[in-house]
């Protein structure tokens, strides 16, 4: 699957507040000073992580447009990126 952003990839189901306090947790161990792109975005209420996680996302197609089809989010996942 070819790289593609956050927004692209949005799971719409399998979040919860619960999740997202997990997650912010889990963010929190990896803050950085200051944001790593290559292209600088502004956006200066931002907290910048480490690329340290991957989001573990099902789903069961990929749009034309290049979204996916019913997805769910599953976690997070620290290490190398599964496909």
């Amino acid at each position: 699957m070819p790289h593609r952003s956050a927004r692209d990839l949005e799971a719409h189901r399998g979040w919860s507040r619960t999740k997202s306090a997990e997650i912010r947790k889990a963010l929190d161990t990896v803050v950085s000073p200051k944001q790593k792109l290559t292209k600088p975005v502004k956006k200066p209420k931002a907290t910048w992580v480490e690329p340290k996680f991957y989001a573990d996302i099902e789903y069961r197609d990929i749009t034309s447009e290049g979204l996916l089809r019913a997805s769910s989010f599953k976690g997070l996942s620290k290490g190398t990126r599964r496909s």
